[in-house]
């Protein structure tokens, strides 16, 4: 089972390369832009890690 950080990390990382491809130039397809989008951000398992630390769920660890 994935860490919620590492979920929200991963989450983060591909919608952030869909965004850079969606900048370069060429043709561009803002619907599947936002199907891509919504596909990688939305996932039940992206929005529970996400709420998790603000309901205090998940300590944080201070390692030296």
């Amino acid at each position: 089972m994935m860490r919620d950080i590492d979920t929200i990390n991963d989450a983060l990382d591909d919608a952030r390369a869909v965004l850079h491809s969606y900048m370069w130039p060429g043709p561009r397809d803002p619907q599947l832009v936002l199907q891509r989008m919504l596909e990688i951000l939305d996932p039940e398992d992206v929005g529970a890690a996400q709420e998790r630390p603000r309901k205090g769920c998940e300590r944080l660890r201070l390692v030296k």
